[in-house]
């Protein structure tokens, strides 16, 4: 099935995937209400299910839904991490039978249950891409070259972002991002999806340290100049103070070794701004992941 291209896939075999995503689902939520000889079962019917689901699920999402892949497979399993903790737990880790010590084994189930709730998720995006009259894009602009571009220039990834936040005006954000980086401004994209990275700093910084001091909001803000800091203060910031967190130290630091690389240290002979990115350039970055990363993040910090 990885050869499968669009004009393989049907409407009712995304539909039947995603009906089984539910039930895997069902048997994550479900697990909390039996019995230890009741949980392993249902575990047990999750794994054997979830393995053939996955494997038929990636390459349809690999071909539908190419900007999600990586995403889609960094929710089943990832090489990039430091440690494990509730930020970089994956769906393999539960089927490996890795818990979080100290923890119930309702934690783990509903981080798991997160994951797999947003790979579903992916795999409905699929559902729009498919046409009554679908083919495949990549080998027909190969065979006819439209204006000499290249044939990945029409199937490359349209969007840089596609997270749904909190907050309108980041999603407002989001879209002037996308649209930036869909139309080739790739520049105006990296800038504003630094602000968008600042914003949720902030944010997440606020949750911790109130505006109700004026100690709180140096921490942010500089006073004497009237302004917010900058977005590599601010990550320096949550790395200095993450013991006054209640986050895992190890997931703090990869967010902010993540974030240096977008916001690179300035050198008194060097221009104030970066070389204009490519959209390799930007994907590289891995904003998406920040931005995952930090909503994690606020979303733990707000229980």
């Amino acid at each position: 099935m990885s050869g499968q291209n669009n004009i393989d896939i049907s409407k009712d075999e995304i539909s039947d995937l995603i009906r089984i995503g539910n039930v895997l689902l069902d048997l994550l939520e479900d697990n909390s209400e039996v019995d230890e000889k009741g949980y392993q079962k249902k575990r047990n019917m999750f794994i054997g299910e979830y393995n053939k689901w996955y494997s038929r699920c990636l390459p349809i999402i690999r071909s539908m839904v190419p900007d999600k892949a990586i995403r889609f497979e960094s929710l089943y399993h990832t090489n990039n991490r430091s440690g494990t903790n509730e930020y970089t737990y994956t769906v393999q880790d539960y089927i490996q039978g890795i818990y979080f010590k100290d923890k119930p084994k309702s934690y783990t189930d509903n981080i798991t249950t997160k994951r797999v709730r947003e790979q579903n998720s992916i795999l409905k995006a699929a559902l729009p891409r498919i046409t009554d009259f679908s083919f495949d894009m990549e080998r027909f602009v190969k065979i006819n070259p439209i204006r000499s571009q290249p044939s990945h220039s029409l199937t490359r990834q349209d969007k840089l972002i596609d997270h749904d936040f909190y907050d309108e005006h980041y999603n407002s954000m989001r879209t002037e991002i996308n649209s930036n980086f869909k139309r080739g401004f790739t520049m105006s994209a990296f800038v504003l999806s630094r602000e968008l990275i600042r914003n949720l700093l902030l944010d997440m910084i606020r949750i911790q340290f109130p505006p109700r001091s004026e100690e709180n909001v140096s921490i942010y803000y500089d006073i004497n100049n009237n302004c917010h800091k900058e977005l590599r203060t601010l990550a320096l910031t949550i790395r200095e103070r993450k013991d006054d967190l209640d986050l895992n130290p190890e997931a703090i630091e990869h967010l902010v070794e993540m974030i240096c690389t977008m916001e690179p240290e300035t050198k008194p002979g060097s221009h104030s701004f970066l070389t204009i990115p490519t959209q390799e350039n930007l994907l590289a970055y891995r904003i998406e992941e920040i931005m995952d990363l930090l909503t994690d993040m606020i979303d733990f910090m707000k229980q």
